[in-house]
């Protein structure tokens, strides 16, 4: 069993050495549309009778433009989403109880700026597949409610996100070819959740920033050099 376990490791490792081979370094860059998301976020905190929560989820879309030098990956995105704001309490004390929830719905444009590792593999000649791991800092630039009034301070929801996911690349020519890509991404939680954090601490509640995470979806023309 364990020889055939070490065939089949030198197998792959040789397979994959040979897909890796065919790695050429080029530049290219190109422009398309993208779909993000936040699919988490917020705040929730409780004490001995109860218990608050803050749950800030959005989507959206937009463009990018980017540059790739093979194995790595810069970009700028530029989109416009909406999403709802919840807020709600519980609370139960000598048999009393109560509770309340409310939505604000609101909408965002931001930027997004993304470094992204990445190490292609040809499946054909004209098809490549590629894993992709990186980081993207996503700069809120404003923040709306259902009015249309603006959050004095939008950046206070910019944040950083840790991105991984996989890409394909269709060559049409030499020069022309379609990217698509999707990526899962996790983020740091931003200054208006640890603001809230902090105050809801001070308030003797046991609170922590909920876990933002969403997929952006990629679909571009590139325009090898």
């Amino acid at each position: 069993m364990a020889k055939k376990g070490l065939v089949v490791l030198v197998l792959v490792a040789l397979v994959a050495g040979g897909a890796f081979a065919q790695a050429e370094f080029k530049l290219s860059a190109g422009v398309g549309g993208y779909f993000t998301s936040d699919f988490g976020g917020g705040v929730e905190g409780s004490y001995v009778f109860g218990e608050q929560w803050y749950k800030t989820p959005y989507a959206g879309g937009g463009g990018f433009v980017f540059l790739d030098a093979t194995f790595v990956e810069l970009s700028l995105g530029f989109w416009g989403g909406s999403g709802t704001m919840k807020y709600g309490y519980s609370f139960s004390m000598f048999g009393f109880s109560a509770s309340e929830e409310a939505e604000a719905d609101m909408s965002l444009t931001g930027l997004d700026i993304g470094l992204l590792g990445k190490y292609p593999i040809a499946l054909s000649d004209q098809l490549s597949f590629f894993p992709l791991l990186g980081i993207s800092y996503r700069v809120i630039l404003a923040v709306k409610d259902e009015d249309g009034e603006e959050e004095d301070d939008p950046g206070d929801f910019s944040a950083l996100w840790f991105r991984l996911g996989a890409g394909l690349d269709y060559s049409f020519t030499d020069s022309i070819y379609l990217r698509a890509g999707i990526l899962y991404g996790i983020r740091l939680a931003n200054k208006f959740e640890n603001d809230l954090v902090s105050d809801l601490k001070d308030q003797d509640l046991d609170a922590k920033a909920l876990l933002g995470h969403g997929l952006e979806v990629k679909v571009a023309i590139g325009f090898r050099f």
